[in-house]
């Protein structure tokens, strides 16, 4: 008896659907709660590779409602795609874990070969950019939100049916709201991971079947559920924008600097060039470095961890207040800017 003896026997996948689920490639966007109880089934469902990307590191505060991580994880403040990447092989072996602790982008995106993205991100900025690079690299996304005893999942397929702006056409009101802390039932987490997935598993044994234009809502609280039909708007912004204009008004409203949803991080891009190897030689002298890797490297900067990504994309963490960033942003940019005229800080 093999390891998905049982999940070959399901009826809806059997033997053949297994083969399809144990050949596939997932792109969980977002590792916390969602994200987390997402990979967790995944690896255990069998899939091939899963690609992790996530730009946080792991808090006691997260602990509650993401259950792969452990107070371990928080102590050595690891990034979260890492210390998901470690325990999701210890639970599979056999299923290969890319991680990438950085922000979604599309560079991130471009560089990827994967056959469904699982949108399990925590902010409505993050999801129009998911959307729109959807729409111009014509891929298919399965959409899942939580906040407070309500969740929603979506498979989205926005070249040719409904998009996210089309199901929420206030979208723009909705990333103006992004930081607002609404709260989550722990419990409503798990439910909506394990729909999140079953569609997933659907999709990968029978695309065909799949319905783009249906959202499923839950409350599990009254424990009542619902679904509704979604059009594909004629008037929506987002899928009658020319593709080579799909981001141009994303880069127009993007502030300095942006706050990373409930967790006390900041995060923007320098725009001076970034020479990895001269920061690392700086903070290496000065035991400040923590840890490097071919896109990024990870120091601790006036007792706040900092990531730096080759990109010039720069994450802060542990600040309580916009001022406290833009103080410490303030004292990295004048190393930055003495790093780009060809010297070391």
């Amino acid at each position: 008896m093999n390891r998905y003896d049982r999940q070959e026997r399901v009826r809806q996948i059997g033997p053949a659907g297994q083969a399809k689920i144990s050949q596939a490639t997932i792109l969980i966007v977002g590792l916390g709660a969602l994200g987390s109880y997402a990979a967790s089934q995944l690896v255990r469902a069998g899939v091939k590779r899963l690609i992790l990307v996530d730009p946080d590191v792991v808090t006691v505060s997260n602990l509650q409602r993401q259950a792969l991580y452990t107070t371990f994880d928080a102590a050595k403040k690891c990034f979260k795609v890492l210390a998901a990447k470690e325990h999701l092989q210890a639970i599979n072996p056999t299923v290969a874990v890319t991680a990438i602790p950085a922000p979604l982008t599309t560079d991130v995106i471009q560089k990827q070969s994967f056959d469904l993205c699982l949108d399990c991100l925590d902010n409505y900025t993050a999801r129009d950019l998911l959307n729109r690079l959807a729409i111009a690299q014509h891929f298919d996304y399965l959409f899942a939100s939580c906040a407070g005893t309500y969740g929603n999942v979506m498979a989205v397929s926005p070249h040719k049916h409904p998009c996210l702006n089309c199901l929420f056409p206030n979208l723009d009101q909705l990333k103006q709201a992004d930081c607002d802390v609404i709260g989550v039932n722990t419990a409503l987490i798990p439910v909506i991971a394990g729909l999140q997935v079953s569609l997933a598993l659907h999709y990968l044994v029978d695309r065909a079947s799949i319905d783009f234009s249906r959202l499923y809502t839950i409350d599990n609280w009254a424990l009542t559920w619902n679904r509704f039909k979604i059009k594909k708007r004629s008037d929506c912004p987002t899928c009658h924008t020319p593709t080579d204009q799909l981001f141009t008004k994303l880069e127009q409203e993007q502030p300095e600097l942006k706050m990373l949803c409930g967790e006390g991080a900041f995060y923007t891009t320098l725009t001076a060039p970034v020479d990895l190897v001269s920061w690392q030689e700086w903070l290496k002298q000065r035991s400040l470095l923590v840890g490097t890797s071919p896109l990024f490297i990870h120091f601790q900067w006036q007792d706040h961890p900092v990531s730096l990504f080759r990109t010039g994309r720069l994450i802060m963490y542990q600040l309580a207040t916009p001022e406290a960033a833009n103080h410490l942003l303030t004292s990295i940019k004048q190393v930055a800017n003495e790093v780009s005229k060809g010297g070391q800080p």
